[in-house]
Parts: C-alpha cells; sequence; structure tokens
C-alpha cells in the first residue's frame, strides 16, 4: 500500500500582480479559466504545511529547488545542485572524485535580443552525442590551457572542479531562462576568470560545424554555457522510498539516499501499485509558465487535474493512499498542503472563504 504520495508541481502557481511589472489582469484572468475540480478539492480540504516566506525576487533558485535541499537537509541558500546531478549522469555510481566539489557545466543557447540577451529553455537543445563530442573537442586546448578536468557524463550537462573558479553565487538556468540575463551573471572572486573562458568557448563554438547543421535543421545553436550548482555531495535525507522524476538534481538526491529512482509516468494509473512513500515531480508546466504562453498553461494543468490529481483523489478517497502532500510553485515561494483520509470527510473546510481554491492559489501567488 501506498503510505504517502508526494507531488511537487512547479510554476504551478499563477503570476501575481507586481510579478515582473504586471499588473492583476493576467493572474485574474487565468484563475477565472481555470478548472481544477480535484486539486481543488484536495487544496481546500488539506491541512497548510511549510510555506516559503521571503521577499526577495532575486533569489538565483526555484522555489521547488529549495524545497528540495530543505527537506534533503542541504544548504538552501546556495543550492549545491552539481554533485548530486553528476551522480545522477553517473547512472548511481559514486566514483574517486565524488568527495570533491563539483560545480555544472551546462551547454546553453543564449539569444541576442535588441538591447540584452536572454538564455533559452535549456531542454530546447536537445543536444545529440555526436554534437556534445564534437564541441567538447572544439575546446580542449582552451581546457587544458585553463587546467580544467571536465568531465562530459551526458550531452546536456558537464562537470568541472568547483576549485576552478572558486565558489560563485550562480544562477540555475531555469531560474534565469527567457530572462534578460544581466542580473543572474556569476558574481564572487573568481568571477572575471570564469567570464573569460566563457567568452573563449563562445567564440570557438560561434561558428562550428556543429551550429551550422543545427541552424540549417532549424535547430537551436549551441552558442555558450552556463556555470552553476556548486557544491559537494553530502549523506542526505531520504525523500521517499521512490522518487519519479527527469530531474537529475532530485534524482540524484534518491540515489544518494537509496530510494529507488524512476521516470515518471504518464499518469498516476502508472504508480498505483507502488508500495510505501513515493515522490513524483511533475514538471510539464514550467516551460509554458516561463515562456508566459497561458493558454498551453492552462491546458497542461487541466491534464495534471485529469492524470494525476484526480485519480490520486479517488485513490485517498477509496482507502489506497494514506496521504497526500502537495507541493505548489510560482515564480518566488513554495507552499505544501497535506490531505490524509480522514480529511477529506470534513466537508466544512469546503465552505466559505477557506472552499475557495481559486482564492488559494491567488493568495499564493501574491504573497506566498
Amino acid at each position: 500500500m501506498m503510505t504517502h504520495l508526494t507531488l511537487i508541481v512547479p510554476f504551478s502557481v499563477p503570476p501575481g500582480a507586481g510579478d515582473d511589472a504586471r499588473d492583476d489582469v493576467v493572474p485574474g484572468a487565468l484563475l477565472r479559466q481555470l478548472e481544477l475540480p480535484a486539486l481543488g478539492k484536495l487544496l481546500t480540504r488539506a491541512e497548510p504545511g511549510l510555506r516559503e516566506q521571503h521577499d526577495d525576487p532575486w533569489l538565483r533558485s526555484l522555489p521547488h529547488e529549495r524545497w528540495l535541499a530543505g527537506k534533503a537537509g542541504l544548504d538552501t541558500a546556495r543550492v549545491p545542485m552539481a554533485p548530486y546531478m553528476r551522480l545522477a549522469d553517473n547512472g548511481g555510481r559514486e566514483d574517486e572524485g565524488a568527495s570533491q566539489a563539483w560545480a555544472c557545466l551546462q551547454p546553453v543557447h543564449i539569444h541576442a535580443a535588441r538591447d540584452h540577451l536572454v538564455l533559452m529553455h535549456p531542454d530546447r537543445l536537445g543536444i545529440r552525442a555526436g554534437e556534445a563530442t564534437a564541441l567538447r573537442a572544439a575546446i580542449d586546448e582552451l581546457v587544458r590551457d585553463s587546467d580544467i578536468t571536465l568531465e562530459t557524463p551526458c550531452p546536456a550537462r558537464w562537470y568541472l572542479p568547483e576549485a576552478v573558479f572558486g565558489p560563485l553565487d550562480a544562477t540555475t538556468p531555469l531560474r534565469a531562462t527567457g530572462r534578460n540575463i544581466d542580473i543572474w551573471l556569476q558574481a564572487g572572486e573568481r568571477a572575471r576568470d570564469w567570464r573569460r573562458v566563457q567568452n573563449e568557448i563562445q567564440m570557438t563554438w560561434f561558428d562550428h560545424p556543429v551550429n551550422q547543421q543545427r541552424e540549417m535543421a532549424g535547430e537551436l545553436p549551441v552558442n555558450s554555457v552556463w556555470l552553476y550548482g556548486g557544491g559537494t555531495l553530502q549523506p542526505v535525507s531520504r525523500l521517499a522510498d521512490t522518487i519519479l522524476t527527469r530531474d537529475p538534481f532530485l534524482a540524484g538526491l534518491g540515489l544518494a539516499a537509496g530510494s529507488r529512482v524512476g521516470p515518471v509516468p504518464a499518469g498516476f494509473d502508472g504508480i498505483a501499485g507502488q508500495d510505501g512513500s513515493v515522490l513524483v515531480m511533475l514538471d510539464s508546466v514550467t516551460e509554458a509558465h516561463i515562456a508566459e504562453d497561458w493558454g498551453l498553461w492552462i491546458q497542461q494543468m487541466h491534464a495534471l487535474d485529469a492524470d494525476w490529481f484526480g485519480p490520486a483523489l479517488d485513490a485517498l478517497a477509496g482507502g489506497k493512499i494514506e496521504a497526500i502532500t502537495l507541493v505548489l510553485g510560482g515564480e518566488n515561494h513554495f507552499a505544501e498542503f497535506t490531505v490524509r483520509r480522514a480529511d477529506l470527510r470534513k466537508f466544512w473546510r469546503g465552505m466559505g472563504q477557506r472552499g475557495d481554491w481559486r482564492a488559494l492559489l491567488s493568495d499564493l501567488a501574491f504573497t506566498a
């Protein structure tokens, strides 16, 4: 029997008024168009849990990344993602270098807008193994001259010892995606050394055959790299018996704690037979939210309600799950909600102001 199901849903909260100079028109219109009966019932019957409170719009990590770090017992101010991503990208094998500090060097595309530079969503690149090998070979001399030991366990993410540039204040790629990168650039004592290497990589790749072929095929060129996530692999708390995700940070946390780790199925039916505690990251709405494609975001939220929240609610009501925790995140904050089977019988929680799930989401968007 599944004892506890945790669903992490990044970017499931609509933007609040004041976010990026928005007024209240966008969030209000989004909330009116959302039809989420299952999520609504879960939210209005749940006991509110941990809720992030801060007034800093420039934090360099995303809310769900801080939630994961906090639950795992890691630093939430400077989330050490890289060593856990490296563990996941190496198939869970801890090698001789596992004890040292690592940073992630991620190949990316930076788009030149009219008067600023914008980091594009890394998943849009879909870098192939052969492309990564050729791009890596093109910077071999630069890497050697800079005394960098560069690991490339997978095409999408590369790793180097954090000591090469020292600890930097660095932004996770998704936090900076779709935005003017000026305020999100790496900062620290040796940030200038890092930018010199970054610029040389950009010049080397500018007219590389790999990028020529990608542009001819209508694909984004791989024209830069993004450095982030520095830290050391440490023992972490076990988040769940089973973790299902495509996020390498979460996968690495699971592997480090001895959890079973696997991919996310199409819907709740794919986990109905799991025993013990299960944690699933549902990140299907992330890209639409970042791109402000609100029509697609609404469709995907509706799909989550049909494929995940609805069946999970039925399983809870039928006694097949003991408890469900929802971790909802927006651009700047997260909030937890936990509902148990007995809570579903507390019909009075669905009445009055507390029974308005749209108001709960609006409150998260504005004041979380």
